[in-house]
Order: C-alpha cells, then sequence, then structure tokens
C-alpha cells in the first residue's frame, strides 16, 4: 500500500525549502522559455532556478546558449525579464561586457583599475541547456544531460506542434498560489480526488478508469474509461465539447496520447484536442508558490479560448489570478483550475496543526501511487 514519505514539515519549513532550492533545483531541468521568444540575435529569457538566476540568449549565430545571469565583476545581475539586449550582455552596475556567447568582452579602465586581471578566466557562468517540442529548458548543473532526461517520454505519445504557424498564443495566466509547490504538484498526479472534488467539471474518472504511467522521471495521465483503451480527455469532457465546433490540432483528434504531462519538477503539460496548455511552477516560499500558463490553440473564428479578464480571480492592476480576488465560492465557478487552487490552500492551512497526518495513500495508478513516487525522487534529490 503506498504511504506518505515526506515528514509534513516539507510542506512548509523553511528549512526544508532552502534545502530544495539548493539540492534538487541545483541539478534539475526547468522550462524557462518557448522556441517562439527567440528570433534574433541579442533576444534573451531570465529565469530564476533555485538559487540561480538564468538567462537564455540567443547568439548572432541563432544558437541559444544558457548562462548564470550573474556578472563576473561583483555578481550583480545582467539582465531582468526577457527582450533584446543588442550585440553583447553589459552589466549595469560597472558596464562589464560579454558578448553573447558569454566570454568577457570589455571592462573599463582596465589598465588602471585591474592590470593583472585574467579576462579569459571571467567569462560567464554556463549552464545546460536542452529544446524539446518547441519549448526551452534549461539547468543549472552545465554538465547535466538533458536527452537523459527527456527521452524517456519517447514512449509517450504528442502530436501537438507548438511552433506550427497555424496556431495562436494567449496571454500569460500568472496564478500566486498560497501553498507549497508539492502540495500543487501532488494534487495534479493524484486520480484518487478527480470523481469528487471534479465531479461537475472534469466528471471523474474514479480510480479504476484512470491510469498514471511513469517515464522516468515524467508522468503521464489517461482516461481508461472507454473499454481500457487510453485516451486524452475523460467521457464527461468530450460529451461536453461534442458538437462545439471547436478546430482541433492536426493530428491531435484521435487519442493514444495523454491528457496531462508532469515533467519532475515544474512542468506541468495539458494537451486535448483543442488546445495544449503548458505550465510552469515556481516555488516562491514554503508556502507560496507561482504558476505560469500559457495555451495554444488552431487559429480560427472560434478557438479554446479562456480570457485573462474573465479568470477567477485575476485582478487587472496586478495582473495575478488569486484567490483573495474570488466574487463566488470555488465550486460555483465551473473552473478545474480554481477547484484546484481551493483544495490546495485549504491543505496548505491545515498542514501546521499539530493533529494534521496524512492516512493510508489510495491504492492503484489512477489512485495516488504516484504521489508516493514523486515523493521518493524528492527525498533522493535532497539527500
Amino acid at each position: 500500500m503506498p504511504a506518505q514519505i515526506l515528514p509534513k514539515e516539507a510542506y512548509y519549513s523553511a528549512e526544508w525549502f532552502q534545502r530544495e532550492q539548493e539540492t534538487l533545483f541545483a541539478n534539475t531541468w526547468q522550462l524557462v522559455a518557448f522556441d517562439s521568444d527567440f528570433g534574433q540575435a541579442g533576444d534573451f529569457v531570465t529565469a530564476r532556478i533555485g538559487v540561480q538566476p538564468i538567462a537564455v540568449v540567443q547568439d548572432v549565430d541563432g544558437n541559444l546558449s544558457a548562462f548564470k545571469n550573474i556578472c563576473r565583476h561583483r555578481g550583480t545581475e545582467l539582465l531582468e525579464g526577457k527582450g533584446n539586449a543588442g550585440k553583447t550582455l553589459v552589466c549595469p552596475y560597472h558596464r562589464w561586457t560579454f558578448g553573447l556567447d558569454g566570454r568577457l568582452r570589455g571592462v573599463p579602465d582596465r589598465s588602471e583599475c585591474f592590470p593583472d586581471l585574467d579576462r579569459k578566466s571571467l567569462n560567464l557562468h554556463n549552464a545546460a541547456i536542452g529544446r524539446w517540442k518547441g519549448m526551452v529548458f534549461a539547468n543549472p548543473n552545465p554538465n547535466a544531460n538533458f536527452d537523459e532526461w527527456i527521452s524517456p517520454l519517447d514512449a509517450a505519445p504528442f502530436p501537438h506542434d507548438i511552433t506550427s504557424e497555424k496556431l495562436e498564443r494567449s496571454e500569460e495566466f500568472v496564478y500566486r498560489i498560497k501553498c507549497n509547490w508539492k502540495v500543487f504538484f501532488e494534487n495534479a498526479i493524484d486520480g484518487y480526488h478527480l470523481a469528487y472534488l471534479h465531479e461537475n467539471t472534469l466528471g471523474g474518472p474514479k480510480t479504476g478508469l484512470n491510469v498514471w504511467d511513469q517515464h522516468g522521471e515524467h508522468m503521464v495521465w489517461y482516461s481508461t474509461e472507454r473499454d481500457g483503451i487510453k485516451n486524452r480527455i475523460p467521457v464527461f469532457v468530450e460529451k461536453q465539447a461534442k458538437g462545439g465546433g471547436m478546430p482541433t490540432f492536426k493530428g491531435a483528434k484521435d487519442p493514444g496520447y495523454g491528457g496531462v504531462y508532469m515533467m519532475f519538477p515544474t512542468t506541468l503539460i495539458v494537451p486535448s484536442p483543442w488546445s495544449l496548455t503548458v505550465s510552469i511552477i515556481e516555488p516562491i516560499d514554503g508556502d507560496t508558490m507561482i504558476m505560469r500558463s500559457r495555451t495554444w490553440s488552431p487559429k480560427s473564428w472560434w478557438s479554446y479560448k479562456e480570457p485573462l479578464k474573465g479568470t477567477p480571480g485575476y485582478d487587472p492592476e496586478s495582473g495575478l489570478i488569486e484567490s483573495k480576488n474570488w466574487t463566488q465560492p470555488a465550486l460555483e465557478t465551473g473552473d478545474f483550475q480554481t477547484e484546484d487552487v481551493w483544495v490546495c490552500e485549504k491543505m496548505q492551512r491545515s498542514l501546521r496543526s499539530p493533529d494534521y497526518s496524512v492516512a493510508a495513500l489510495a491504492e492503484g495508478l489512477g489512485g495516488e501511487v504516484m504521489l508516493a513516487e514523486f515523493q521518493k525522487m524528492v527525498r533522493d534529490a535532497c539527500t
């Protein structure tokens, strides 16, 4: 019988959080950008993976490189957000200048202030980079092997192509969620709750009618309601969408691929015949996380769109989606994402109680077995 592995302190304590930042995230792959974010020399995107600030930059030959976003002089972050840096990367503090390849190119007043400077030893620290299906991943460990990490997913069909010009990309949805990142991840791989929390939005399926397959560190979810055949959406959702006229992705109308792809530790992909949503989980502290989501859908007069300003909890002033801004009970919104946020925050509020504990986890690959597998990976990465 699967059982809880991590202690409850792992879901809120500052010590656990810092340990994860310095160990697990020091050698893990995180989605940081998309191919569409780059087009010309100097284009860059920044991210943070654990304690490491990261920058991905396109050079003059069109290649992407990942660096630690840290000037080698005094450690100032070189770049912010995303944009185009031009021909060089210039530190705003003292104008030390690096090429798009990360090499130190110029130092103001070098002969006077740094007569013995070994410029070749002060190139930017490298990070590892990998690209998969229009997505760009980075790892603070420059020797990390992306192929080794991603290749187990080769066995899982994935027909969606977000690089297609026939698709349109949504605005970025940014959720600020008052729970530990692991609480949210575990909720996403919990097949037991689908028929209960999401009774009126996803309609299940129940434990024996859905399954998670493990591919290395990654997990892929399927509905098995149709005579055990693996399908990407629940029957309830399919019936609701039938006759809606929404255009489908080329190659995504037929079953065979998964409905949720959880890429350890912070990437969540939800494909369907009509859309593809990619989310990045960003741990903020022991009790808080950010989730950034974008959705791709076929260009059409009627595509699968969820307007940002109509999303429960959206505040146009902050640009954030938060539970404090809800104007109706979560279970009345008809939005399964809101239901998930609601229940994760409810669990987080209980964690510090001396009476909090976890009973046996539900057996079966459509139950809570994957929670124990996920916890093992976290535990092993933190020791």
